[in-house]
């Protein structure tokens, strides 16, 4: 097979010298591969076998676990530190969390691609982390059937900006009364559909409403990356 673009989601050690690595992949989506002696002898595959490196690879073999035949870096690796590197464990989690294994999202490399490369671009500045997660999140969600309705409320009528909302996931917007938790103003909404936001407000009230949504596929588990977040206090 011609070798697949892909980046390293998570890695376990197997036995002795090898490692179990899950991949997000550009034709084949979430993926397994078991890297053979990769602990061992002096090969660059370690090294290679990262998060957030570019990569080419080949397989061997059918079934939930192909053996890796070929690893080779893409281009150099993406360097994410501080606030992007925990929202880059973040992407990564979600997409172990919610993608099962050989399901193509063919949408979906090419956004984690542009995703990893806006947080390696933002650094620490949350001004440019936060649009790269929240369509980060947006193209997860729609991929897995369940894109947000932003533009129209529940009952066909356009968002109105300075108008709050309740967004129910079975209906979609419905117009709110009060400015309860569970609340966004219009213009958060309108903001999310452009993945752009332009003040403070927009950016809490997206970050709470994708939770949510996001909260709403997990069937109650945790993600270690937001606890990570909390005790450093780095939350994006």
């Amino acid at each position: 097979m011609d070798l697949q673009p892909a980046y390293v989601l998570h890695t376990r050690r197997f036995r002795e010298s090898s490692l179990i690595v899950e991949l997000i992949t550009r034709d084949h989506g979430r993926m397994g591969v078991l890297a053979r002696g990769a602990l061992g002898g002096k090969g660059g595959r370690r090294a290679l076998l990262q998060p957030f490196v570019p990569l080419l690879l080949d397989w061997r073999g059918r079934g939930e676990l192909p053996v890796l035949a070929d690893c080779e870096a893409a281009d150099r690796p993406r360097t994410l530190v501080g606030r992007a590197l925990y929202c880059g464990l973040y992407v990564n989690e979600l997409v172990l969390a919610l993608c099962e294994r050989a399901d193509p999202h063919s949408e979906l490399f090419p956004a984690y691609v542009h995703c990893i490369d806006r947080l390696a671009e933002a650094g620490n500045d949350n001004r440019r982390l936060e649009p790269a997660l929240r369509r980060f999140e947006m193209r997860l969600l729609d991929e897995l059937g369940m894109g947000l309705q932003l533009e129209t409320d529940a009952e066909g009528q356009a968002i109105e900006p300075h108008r709050r909302y309740h967004y129910r996931f079975d209906a979609g917007p419905l117009r709110a009364r009060d400015e309860a938790a569970d609340t966004c103003q219009g213009e958060t909404l309108l903001a999310l559909a452009r993945g752009e936001f332009t003040s403070d407000r927009q950016r809490r009230e997206a970050r709470l409403l994708l939770r949510r949504a996001i909260d709403s596929q997990l069937g109650g588990r945790r993600l270690r990356a937001r606890e990570l977040f909390l005790s450093t206090r780095k939350t994006p």
